[in-house]
């Protein structure tokens, strides 16, 4: 059953129209258009049951590809592809989740409980069997699984979907025409991006180094490259 109003951290005046149109899980959220819906502990139909946020429904990255659609509205988007993402991939420019709109991903950026509280940790309950297998399908590549504390709106017309060696489907994001960063719900301040990255990059860099020399130093060009985007 859907909440009778959004839940009170939302910030319902700076909602996008789009937003507002989409189903409201039972804790008050706008429940974004990739969630996958159950209905008695099955996969159900959007609306139906019961949202779990952590799910991505699988046929809808194809749709999102395929038709043009927003990851997060579900509705055609135009020229400019918005991805919400964390440093490292703003490093790497490499995303695991199709675009979205621009007003929705900034609204995402400020709105998402995981994204505006850093100290948030990923609830992991039942996405895995008793074996220790996952219950449904992992995002493609190697996820950093860590709350990355800032993040980055990464405003685009080209990006380029392709398979990784171990399945799936990743994004190839293009040159930035602009780039939004925030943090708790604001806009991030420089020494909070920095500190993501720093956070982060180690991670990168080990993965890197395991490829030889020329992968540390093409990372290395990276990074500088994404520290020319951090804020001022």
């Amino acid at each position: 059953m859907q909440a009778a109003t959004y839940n009170r951290s939302i910030d319902t005046g700076s909602m996008p129209d789009r937003i507002r149109r989409l189903p409201i899980s039972p804790q008050g959220f706008p429940t974004p258009w990739f969630v996958q819906w159950f209905k008695g502990g099955k996969p159900g139909h959007d609306g139906e049951g019961v949202p779990d946020f952590r799910v991505v429904s699988p046929a809808k990255i194809k749709r999102a590809v395929d038709h043009h659609l927003c990851w997060i509205c579900g509705n055609t988007m135009g020229v400019h592809k918005c991805f919400v993402i964390g440093p490292m991939c703003a490093v790497n420019k490499i995303n695991s989740e199709p675009p979205s709109h621009r007003d929705c991903s900034i609204f995402a950026a400020r709105a998402c409980p995981f994204l505006t509280k850093p100290k948030m940790v990923r609830n992991m309950k039942g996405m895995y069997d008793d074996d220790g297998n996952p219950r449904f399908e992992d995002a493609a590549g190697v996820p950093l699984d860590r709350n990355p504390g800032a993040v980055c709106v990464w405003i685009t017309k080209t990006y380029q979907p392709f398979r990784p060696p171990g399945g799936g489907v990743l994004f190839s994001l293009g040159r930035p025409e602009q780039v939004f960063w925030f943090a708790e719900g604001r806009r991030a301040t420089r020494k909070e991006v920095l500190a993501s990255i720093d956070g982060g990059y180690p991670l990168l860099e080990e993965m890197a180094r395991a490829e030889g020399p020329e992968a540390l130093a093409a990372l290395a060009t990276q990074r500088e490259m994404a520290l020319a985007l951090v804020p001022n």
